[in-house]
Protein backbone atom coordinates (compact mmCIF):
# COMPACT_ATOMS: atom_id res chain seq x y z
CA UNK A 1 0.00 0.00 0.00
CA UNK A 2 1.37 3.40 -1.01
CA UNK A 3 1.66 6.19 1.52
CA UNK A 4 0.03 9.59 1.02
CA UNK A 5 0.25 12.93 2.79
CA UNK A 6 -2.11 15.90 3.00
CA UNK A 7 -0.94 19.24 4.38
CA UNK A 8 -3.02 22.14 5.62
CA UNK A 9 -2.46 25.16 7.83
CA UNK A 10 -4.85 26.06 10.61
CA UNK A 11 -4.22 29.03 12.94
CA UNK A 12 -0.83 28.40 14.58
CA UNK A 13 -0.34 24.83 13.36
CA UNK A 14 0.57 22.81 10.30
CA UNK A 15 -1.56 19.67 10.10
CA UNK A 16 -0.19 16.74 8.14
CA UNK A 17 -2.46 13.76 7.54
CA UNK A 18 -0.70 10.48 6.88
CA UNK A 19 -2.53 7.77 4.93
CA UNK A 20 -0.91 4.33 4.92
CA UNK A 21 1.58 2.29 6.91
CA UNK A 22 4.70 3.77 8.49
CA UNK A 23 6.98 0.77 8.05
CA UNK A 24 10.46 -0.09 6.77
CA UNK A 25 9.28 0.35 3.17
CA UNK A 26 7.84 3.83 3.71
CA UNK A 27 9.77 5.28 6.67
CA UNK A 28 12.34 7.00 4.42
CA UNK A 29 9.58 8.68 2.43
CA UNK A 30 7.78 9.71 5.65
CA UNK A 31 11.00 11.11 7.11
CA UNK A 32 11.87 13.13 3.99
CA UNK A 33 8.36 14.59 3.57
CA UNK A 34 8.00 15.54 7.23
CA UNK A 35 11.56 16.88 7.57
CA UNK A 36 10.94 19.16 4.56
CA UNK A 37 7.63 20.28 6.10
CA UNK A 38 9.32 21.05 9.45
CA UNK A 39 12.01 23.11 7.72
CA UNK A 40 9.62 24.96 5.39
CA UNK A 41 6.88 26.01 7.81
CA UNK A 42 7.04 29.12 9.96
CA UNK A 43 4.28 27.79 12.22
CA UNK A 44 5.35 26.75 15.76
CA UNK A 45 3.35 23.50 15.91
CA UNK A 46 3.24 20.48 13.58
CA UNK A 47 0.38 18.05 14.14
CA UNK A 48 0.51 14.59 12.57
CA UNK A 49 -3.01 13.32 11.99
CA UNK A 50 -2.47 9.56 12.20
CA UNK A 51 -6.14 8.51 12.00
CA UNK A 52 -5.42 6.71 8.69
CA UNK A 53 -2.27 4.91 9.91
CA UNK A 54 -3.08 1.26 10.57
CA UNK A 55 0.44 0.01 11.26
CA UNK A 56 3.82 1.27 12.42
CA UNK A 57 6.99 -0.78 12.89
CA UNK A 58 10.36 -0.11 14.51
CA UNK A 59 11.68 1.67 11.39
CA UNK A 60 8.63 3.94 11.45
CA UNK A 61 9.09 4.64 15.16
CA UNK A 62 12.75 5.46 14.51
CA UNK A 63 11.77 7.94 11.81
CA UNK A 64 9.27 9.66 14.11
CA UNK A 65 11.85 9.91 16.90
CA UNK A 66 14.35 11.49 14.47
CA UNK A 67 11.65 13.93 13.30
CA UNK A 68 10.81 14.76 16.91
CA UNK A 69 14.46 15.74 17.42
CA UNK A 70 14.48 17.75 14.17
CA UNK A 71 11.37 19.63 15.28
CA UNK A 72 12.91 20.44 18.66
CA UNK A 73 16.08 21.68 16.98
CA UNK A 74 13.90 23.95 14.84
CA UNK A 75 12.11 25.12 18.03
CA UNK A 76 8.82 23.61 16.91
CA UNK A 77 6.44 21.27 18.67
CA UNK A 78 5.57 17.91 17.08
CA UNK A 79 2.21 16.49 18.21
CA UNK A 80 0.67 13.13 17.26
CA UNK A 81 -3.12 13.03 16.96
CA UNK A 82 -5.88 10.47 16.42
CA UNK A 83 -3.83 7.28 16.83
CA UNK A 84 -5.70 4.02 16.30
CA UNK A 85 -5.67 1.70 19.31
CA UNK A 86 -3.25 -0.77 17.66
CA UNK A 87 -0.76 2.02 16.89
CA UNK A 88 -1.18 3.59 20.33
CA UNK A 89 -0.41 0.24 21.93
CA UNK A 90 2.97 0.17 20.16
CA UNK A 91 3.78 3.64 21.51
CA UNK A 92 2.82 2.47 25.00
CA UNK A 93 4.86 -0.75 24.78
CA UNK A 94 7.96 1.20 23.69
CA UNK A 95 7.18 3.95 26.22
CA UNK A 96 7.32 6.51 23.45
CA UNK A 97 3.93 7.73 24.68
CA UNK A 98 5.99 9.44 27.39
CA UNK A 99 8.20 11.20 24.81
CA UNK A 100 5.64 12.40 22.29
CA UNK A 101 2.69 14.63 23.02
CA UNK A 102 -0.24 12.46 21.91
CA UNK A 103 -3.80 13.82 21.73
CA UNK A 104 -7.14 12.20 20.87
CA UNK A 105 -8.13 14.63 18.11
CA UNK A 106 -6.41 17.14 15.83
CA UNK A 107 -8.49 19.92 17.39
CA UNK A 108 -6.98 19.19 20.84
CA UNK A 109 -3.46 19.82 19.62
Amino acid sequence: MAIKFDKREEKDKLIISIHGEIDAYHSGEVKKFLKDAINETKLPKIVLDMSEVNYIDSAGLGSLVALYKDARMAEKELVLASLKQTVMRIFEMTRLDRVFKIVQTVEEA
